[in-house]
């Protein structure tokens, strides 16, 4: 069989479209920077249409901006699986979005879209043909990324000895713990008019955070082993593409979670915006079985770290709790948790939870909101709440209370689960205020005193027109949910 390169092309294009493009843009060579997740597929064939070699691989490859790369791969082949390798090369970029990627037997043609977050690539050479593609990795994936039920599928061949016999079409499920087990694999295989089914579990690993590359050993219940492959493509871990092997058998392919990604069930506690829970912030998890019914407020001061049966930790630390019911939970982050990503476990009673990967900014404010009009938490002149028919006016100082503020200067010690220090606590990050897109005069946005994880805003009402507008607060260039403050001029 002829030599196969992981990363060669084909795709042959005519000249450059010249039709006007609405909405066009341009390519250039530094459209693929970065690492990206790239999987490939070579086939050798005779003259006669048969099979004689295949070549499958997954991996990793790194664009310098300037036409060169580097990669790293892991490859199946119809003679051996699991083999490692690396190859570098260079690339070159037109205007139009095409180009070429060479290697030592290259150059071979390229095709790149989604703005330089994907390419296309394909080629032949010595009787066999290629294809490939490619998608930006996440920059930073933890072994809790992988969690929940993926659906997946695939597409493969079959062997007796080295010889091909047969493809075959992959679909099934796979559940992951966030903590390093697949708890279930389920799939189903079609080749020719065979179908085989395969029930399996094992273990798996993120082999680094910077690189979201990881593999799985699964068995099944015969005691067949399928090592697997796998490149994290999506930040929040939705999806990933995988190449696995088999009893003379060889597949690669895309899953996706069958739900919703467990990481987009831990949100900021007042906008209920994935993503958005930095450290000292109110926070909330959604899910099932999280604690006892019907739920349980804390009520005291520090708050507890077990409420009822529910405990939270966030790496291990645990996480002051405000409530806990079976199917939200309410805690505050904890103030020295490092931004990035975090691995997120619940345990009601003597059950954990999967794991799961949520991110953690330095600063991230969500505004709290009240009744059914998204009207935020706003406290008039003389202590009245904002409302329909209880406006602030122009001029008026307001005070409006929010979460994720982030670092802040103490007026005293600051500690996780208990109140927050009285006086004078400002965030230390660069932050604005604006009603209906008026810049307000900000007087303060800091720690509400006496309080967890509250923060307030003190400005005072723009000039706007009478009636209910958008109120936004921006800290360290993250604006928060839009909630309405009700003004009379």
């Amino acid at each position: 069989m002829a030599k196969l390169w992981l990363f060669s092309v084909v795709f042959t294009l005519g000249h450059a479209f010249a039709q006007p493009q609405i909405g066009g843009g341009t390519c250039s060579t530094a459209s693929l920077t970065g690492n990206y997740a790239a999987t490939f597929t070579g086939r050798n064939v005779s003259s006669s249409g048969t099979f004689t070699g295949l070549f499958q691989s997954i991996g990793a490859v790194n664009f310098d901006g300037q036409g060169n790369f580097t990669s790293t791969y892991v490859v199946n082949t119809n003679s051996v699986a699991g083999q490692t390798g690396k190859a570098n090369g260079t690339v070159s970029i037109s205007s139009n979005c095409s180009g070429t990627i060479t290697f030592p037997n290259g150059p071979y043609n390229l095709v790149v879209y989604n703005q330089g977050k994907s390419y296309l690539s394909s080629g032949a050479d010595n009787g066999s043909t290629y294809t490939s593609t490619g998608t930006v990795l996440p920059a930073a994936c933890l072994t809790a990324s992988l969690s929940g039920v993926y659906a997946f599928n695939a597409n493969g061949y079959v062997f007796s000895g080295t010889s091909i016999t047969g493809v075959s079409a992959v679909t099934g499920l796979i559940q992951f713990d966030g903590q390093g087990n697949v708890t279930a694999a389920n799939w189903s295989m079609t080749a020719g008019t065979t179908t085989t089914t395969v029930a399996a579990s094992g273990t798996y690993t993120v082999n680094s955070p910077s690189s979201c590359l990881g593999t799985a050993t699964l068995a099944d219940t015969k005691g067949n082993a399928y090592p697997l492959s796998f490149a994290i493509t999506n930040a929040t871990g939705a999806d990933f593409d995988l190449l696995a092997s088999g009893p003379q058998l060889t597949f690669t392919g895309t899953a996706h979670n069958a739900f919703l990604n467990p990481s987009q069930s831990v949100s900021n506690g007042a906008s209920f915006k994935a993503g958005l829970t930095p450290p000292g912030s109110i926070f909330s998890i959604f899910g099932e079985n999280l604690g006892a019914a019907p739920g349980a407020d804390a009520g005291v001061l520090p708050l507890p770290g077990t409420l009822e049966s529910a405990h939270v930790t966030v790496n291990g630390e645990t996480a002051p709790l405000f409530y806990a019911g079976p199917g939200q939970i309410n805690a505050q982050m904890p103030i020295n948790i490092p931004p990035g990503l975090a691995t997120v476990v619940v345990t009601n009673g003597t059950t954990k939870s999967n794991a799961v990967a949520a991110n953690i900014p330095e600063a991230a404010p969500g505004i709290f909101i009240y009744g059914t009009g998204n009207h935020a938490v706003v406290i008039n002149p003389g202590g009245a709440t904002n409302a329909n028919g209880i406006p602030a006016h122009v001029g008026d100082v307001v005070v409006a209370y929010f979460t994720g503020g982030g670092p802040v200067t103490a007026s005293g010690p600051w500690t996780t689960g208990d109140a927050s220090p009285l006086g004078s606590s400002p965030v230390t990050s660069s932050n604005s205020v604006t009603v209906n897109g008026a810049a307000a005069q900000v007087q303060y946005v800091g720690l509400s005193g006496g309080l967890v994880g509250l923060y307030q805003a003190n400005f005072v009402v723009p000039q706007v027109t009478a009636g209910n507008h958008p109120l936004v607060i921006t800290v360290n260039g993250v604006a928060s949910n839009s909630a309405a403050i009700t003004v009379a001029e």
